[in-house]
């Protein structure tokens, strides 16, 4: 998807690291840090503690945007797009059954509207929430959504 202004509006995420952490308990916590590609659609670094399973997906009325979750600002992304978790000492990315995908590494986990498996993520990895939408009108070619 594209903002009018030359840039990509899917959401791509890479988290500078994946960190593990003791908690006061000594059991292992961890931590998601998502930061914005230069042709993403814009966001603000995301720090996200995963001590239960993190949605992501579309901001709506009940759910905004926020530094420590995985709501975006983004029509590209479905309401309930994909989920991220840590267990075991593994990191977990899953597309629940979104639109437009989830990609990591530029590999799509699932067809459109499909559950996929949980999948494996690594720090480093590129992850991308959603593709480029375009529609067409009377006077051409016009970016879907913003």
């Amino acid at each position: 998807m594209f903002d009018g202004k030359g840039r990509e509006c899917a959401i791509e995420d890479k988290p500078r690291r994946m960190v593990e952490e003791a908690d006061s308990n000594g059991s292992m916590s961890a931590l998601a840090i998502l930061t914005c590609k230069p042709n993403s659609h814009p966001f603000q670094e995301r720090h996200i503690a995963l001590h239960e399973p993190n949605k992501i997906g579309r901001s709506v009325a009940r759910a905004r945007p926020g530094p420590n979750n995985g709501i975006f600002d983004c029509k590209v992304l479905s309401r309930n797009h994909a989920m991220l978790w840590y267990e075991n000492g593994t990191f977990y990315l899953q597309d629940t059954k979104s639109s437009n995908g989830t990609f990591v590494n530029d590999q799509r986990l699932c067809k459109g509207g499909e559950e996929s498996p949980p999948r494996e993520i690594y720090s480093g990895d590129l992850i991308q929430f959603g593709v480029n939408v375009m529609e067409n009108n009377r006077r051409g070619e016009k970016s879907k959504g913003f």
